[in-house]
């Protein structure tokens, strides 16, 4: 008599082993799993991790073997046996021992979950209401006159901080204490941001705390934090946890270091770098002075060109010249009336506008005489003062030389003080 197991198809392993997997991934889908890690081994460089994961309650026996890639575990989560975690699970046939394991994604610790997920909506409500836009970051100081910092009393990050701005561009430092983690850290910081904002030694303030777990940082994701930095008057520079670590207390922040360091570089200026640019500066300004003072010499030797100023003593003469041409012209124009109207004394007329233009051109004369002696450098008040005399003939041009004196016979000798006449004889020019 034949079984129906004597009688049945008889499967390779491979083949059992492939509709399994089939079977599998077509009707399971990903669910949430928590559990206790146990017997957590790596592979691959570090880059896979196999484990066991079990029912972390009392009395319970149920376990199931896992694995996940190194980029599923959380960023600044160190996955290690007796970890309570949570993760997106799909079960997995494997090939290469024919198990059943679970392929897990997303590991993250145990409650922590909930806790982004919180952080996360309280982070989009704030940014809704604006709180976090670039345009409301208060600028920060080129170089402060004093730096406020907010740390706890004793760590790294205080000492971190205070040796950078020392090493950096030494300004004075004034340190509030508080707590940087549990229930006491959101007021304690929201005291010191008040009160450091009040200090008028104070023009930017430093928040600094080396890095930890999410529920260390976790007040520094406090909404009544993040609104006090925001209300703030001082600037504010964030320098909380380690590079992944993003707190609302950083976006609220003017300015974010990745750490405490980071943060005191990005308020004090390296006095190195500000020597060298003075340096700079000082070469621009150099240049850009010798080229504004060339620019003026082009610009001088430009106008000094011109026929105006190369002589200036033409404009000089040649107005009180111009003002006797138009007298002449007056003096012709009054003799053409005075003939034609009747009763008119035209010899008595010519004879006064005669002596009237003689005077004026006397006059004219005088004055060109002395605009040409000032031209040379020679005022003819400055001689006479001296001794000198100035000689005129009875029209009132200047004598020059002793022939004309002789020639002109009657003149006026002018001193400092008055004008006396004086008779020339032709026997003194012998002499």
């Amino acid at each position: 008599m034949t079984t129906d197991s004597e009688s049945a198809r008889v499967f390779e392993v491979d083949d059992v082993v492939s509709a399994l997997e089939r079977v599998i991934g077509a009707h399971t889908k990903t669910v949430r799993m928590r559990g206790e890690v146990v017997n957590l081994r790596s592979g691959r460089g570090d880059r896979m991790f196999w484990f066991r994961l079990e029912d972390p309650r009392d009395g319970m026996d149920a376990r199931i073997d896992c694995f996940a890639w190194s980029n599923d575990v959380g960023a600044g989560y160190a996955l290690a046996d007796g970890d309570v975690i949570e993760a997106v699970a799909r079960p997995e046939f494997s090939r290469r021992d024919g198990r059943l394991v679970v392929r897990l994604h997303r590991i993250e610790p145990a409650g922590e979950g909930e806790i982004l997920r919180t952080i996360e909506e309280r982070r989009r409500r704030l940014a809704a209401e604006g709180l976090f836009d670039v345009a409301q970051k208060r600028p920060l100081p080129f170089v402060p006159r004093g730096v406020g910092l907010i740390t706890a009393r004793a760590g790294a990050a205080r000492a971190d901080v205070l040796r950078r701005i020392e090493a950096r561009l030494p300004v004075p430092v004034v340190v509030v204490q508080a707590a940087m983690q549990g229930p006491a850290c959101t007021g304690e910081v929201i005291r010191g941001l008040a009160l450091l904002d009040s200090d008028p030694r104070v023009d930017v303030i430093i928040i600094a705390r080396g890095g930890g777990s999410l529920q260390d940082l976790l007040p520094f994701s406090d909404e009544s934090m993040a609104r006090a930095i925001r209300a703030c008057g001082t600037p504010v520079v964030a320098g909380i946890g380690h590079q992944p670590d993003v707190t609302l207390a950083c976006l609220a922040a003017d300015a974010q270091g990745a750490t405490p360091t980071a943060a005191a570089d990005l308020v004090v200026p390296d006095r190195d770098a500000l020597g060298e640019d003075l340096v700079a500066l000082r070469r621009r300004l150099g240049g850009a002075t010798r080229r504004l003072a060339s620019r003026a010499c082009r610009e001088l030797d430009l106008v000094g060109a011109r026929p105006g100023l190369l002589r200036p003593h033409e404009a000089v003469v040649r107005r009180p010249r111009d003002r006797v041409g138009g007298l002449g012209m007056r003096l012709r124009r009054e003799i053409r009336d005075a003939a034609d109207g009747p009763g008119r004394d035209l010899s008595g007329l010519v004879a006064r506008r005669r002596r009237a233009g003689v005077a004026a051109t006397a006059s004219a004369t005088s004055r060109l005489s002395v605009l040409r002696a000032r031209r040379a450098g020679r005022d003819p008040a400055r001689p006479l003062a001296e001794g000198f005399a100035l000689v005129r003939d009875m029209s009132g041009i200047a004598v020059t030389t002793a022939a004309a004196a002789v020639l002109a016979g009657d003149v006026t000798l002018t001193f400092a003080d008055a004008t006396v006449p004086a008779r020339v004889r032709a026997d003194q020019e012998d002499r």
